[in-house]
């Protein structure tokens, strides 16, 4: 029954809990990142209001409430909708050849049939849909009238809302003063006073690295001992007793991951900044924010700017649009009359202040609030140029600080696989995300690297040299012969050999080497067990065997078994020839 349970070392198991925390917040940061990326595109859910109708409508009251009920439930309920917007303003955008960038001339004659026509291209199924071929323009205006959404203006900020809003409000003071209303030079100095502000958790980590080189050289004696043996459990057992070793010290490996871990959550808040200025530094609610989106997507026909936005991330690719077209005065004009929202007058009043905090997203006339891609190319260097920035910092980092020995299970914050998953990540995201949020990630890289240099220079990893490996394994050899073992000759079932210490307590000893057996001595290679080798297994003192003649010690020739036959023959013999 022992061997149904496997025993993992505590160390083992520490180094598993720190991989599944640092798993959840990997998973929390891309969750944060594919919120934020949404958020700014949240469109309120339509709601379809009831309804009453006069004797200009054709339709009666039941039909146009059935129909709105329907279109609310759909699952093109947005698309449906600004069909009906523009066929009230006299657009048939189902026709061949619709082109919203030039408009014909409204004819709201055809109101009625333009809004059936909306109705019919989704290919609603409804019952007695041939009442609908009735529509007339009063009654597509009050089918647009059920489908109105009323946004909520007011900011109701959270705890972690608001420290966010804190410390965008900084950011913006960066772009205003020092940077001069540009976006991307306040950028380049937040990131600085960024790094400024982790420089403690790095000088932790540093000291942390420090205090784990001091203790390779009694490391390295320990992995001695199993040279040459690569099976799983020989090395959990030379794991195991670094870990102990490390107990003994005062030192937990554990503790250089916690700087780590504290990094994710300001990465996150410090995305959701940058990615969505609107929210964070003009403090827009949720809804003022989807108000604004969807007034700038909706089509030129049903009263929108026609802006299509490539990346759905926040709101820095509107608000880049609206500084880099002039967009503040159309903002103002169309959306009290925007016939998406009940409430569109007061969306304009509150967004009129913020339209003059909009920052400039151009540098050297490209402006890095829109995406890498065909249509932006010159921002597709960004990217490449984040998972270079990001490699090489990755790479320059590992190198300045002390990194625990390769292939070790106990090691929880090994770099090895996050020196590509980070930089290609980042890339990833740079392609998804505007130029100016790639620019941010590797200026920061850049700025982090030369942070760790400068840690690393005043804080210097010690060296060792040869004499203090050799002294660690003399001070670890005086540490394994004080140990308390069983007498040579005496079965012990628990002795075990480096190839079997996965063995249970409950297996039957192994077979003890009988007087006169001739056993080989292990060659160099395995110099460092210490044993005599029968068979496959170890034996470490487990019985008394005899060497070779030319290789036998003092000790050994006074503790040999006598013939004592032999030995009386031998000395009437010379005593004879003495006679």
């Amino acid at each position: 029954m022992k061997h149904i349970i496997p025993k993992f070392p505590k160390t083992r198991l520490s180094a598993i809990a720190v991989r599944l925390v640092l798993a959840l917040l990997v998973l929390t940061m891309l969750g944060g990142v594919l919120t934020a990326c949404a958020g700014g595109n949240t469109v309120a859910a339509l709601k379809a209001q009831t309804i009453t109708v006069d004797d200009n409508n054709n339709l009666d009251s039941n039909d146009i409430n059935t129909l709105a009920t329907a279109i609310a439930s759909s699952k093109k309920s947005h698309q449906i909708r600004e069909y009906l917007v523009a066929a009230l303003n006299g657009y048939d955008m189902t026709a061949e050849g619709f082109n919203d960038d030039e408009l014909p001339a409204p004819n709201k004659d055809k109101v009625g049939e333009y809004g059936y026509n909306a109705i019919k291209y989704q290919a609603f199924e409804l019952a007695n849909a041939w009442k609908y071929e009735k529509m007339n323009a009063y009654d597509v205006e009050d089918l647009v009238n059920s489908l109105k959404t009323t946004v909520t203006i007011d900011q109701s900020m959270g705890f972690f809302t608001m420290i966010q809003h804190w410390v965008a409000l900084g950011f913006e003071w960066l772009i205003n003063v020092p940077g001069f209303g540009s976006f991307i030079l306040g950028t380049v100095y937040f990131a600085i006073v960024v790094e400024i502000i982790m420089l403690p958790l790095g000088i932790y980590q540093q000291k942390n690295s420090r205090k784990q080189a001091l203790l390779r050289p009694k490391e390295m004696a320990i992995r001695k001992k199993y040279a040459g043996r690569n099976d799983q459990k020989t090395q959990q057992q030379a794991s195991q007793e670094v870990a102990e070793m490390y107990q003994k010290e005062g030192f937990s490996p554990m503790a250089g991951c916690w700087p780590l871990l504290l990094t994710f959550p300001v990465i996150i808040a410090l995305y959701n900044i940058v990615i969505n200025p609107l929210k964070y530094i003009m403090g827009a609610s949720d809804g003022l924010i989807s108000a604004l989106t969807q007034f700038a997507t909706a089509s030129k026909a049903a009263g929108g700017l026609g802006l299509e936005l490539t990346s759905k991330s926040g709101t820095i690719e509107i608000l880049s649009h609206i500084r880099a077209d002039g967009l503040s005065d159309a903002i103002m004009n169309g959306m009290p009359n925007f016939a998406y929202l009940s409430n569109g007058q007061a969306c304009a009043e509150a967004l009129e202040p913020m339209m003059n905090r909009i920052p400039d997203f151009s540098l050297f006339g490209a402006n890095f609030g829109l995406n890498p891609g065909i249509e932006n190319p010159w921002l597709l260097f960004i990217p490449v140029v984040t998972f270079a920035l990001y490699y090489v910092s990755m790479k320059v980092n590992r190198k300045l600080s002390f990194q625990p020995t390769a292939n070790d299970p106990q090691n929880g914050c090994s770099n090895a696989t996050m020196n590509i998953m980070m930089p290609a990540m980042s890339a990833f995201f740079t392609f998804i995300v505007p130029g100016a949020v790639g620019l941010y990630w590797g200026i920061k890289s850049v700025f982090g690297m030369v942070k760790q240099w400068i840690i690393a220079k005043a804080m210097p990893l010690p060296q060792f040299t040869e004499a203090d490996f050799k002294a660690a394994e003399k001070e670890l050899a005086a540490k394994e012969k004080n140990r308390p073992v069983k007498k040579s000759g005496t079965k012990n079932p628990n002795v075990r050999s480096l190839h079997h210490i996965d063995d249970e307590d409950d297996l039957e000893p192994l077979p003890q080497a009988k007087k006169g057996d001739y056993v080989e001595e292990e060659d160099s290679t395995h110099e460092e067990a210490k044993g005599a080798y029968l068979g496959d297994a170890t034996l470490k003192d487990d019985a008394p065997v005899r060497e070779p003649k030319n290789k036998k010690t003092k000790k050994a020739k006074e503790d040999e078994p006598v013939d004592t036959a032999a030995a009386y023959v031998a000395d009437e013999s010379d005593e004879n020839s003495n006679g």
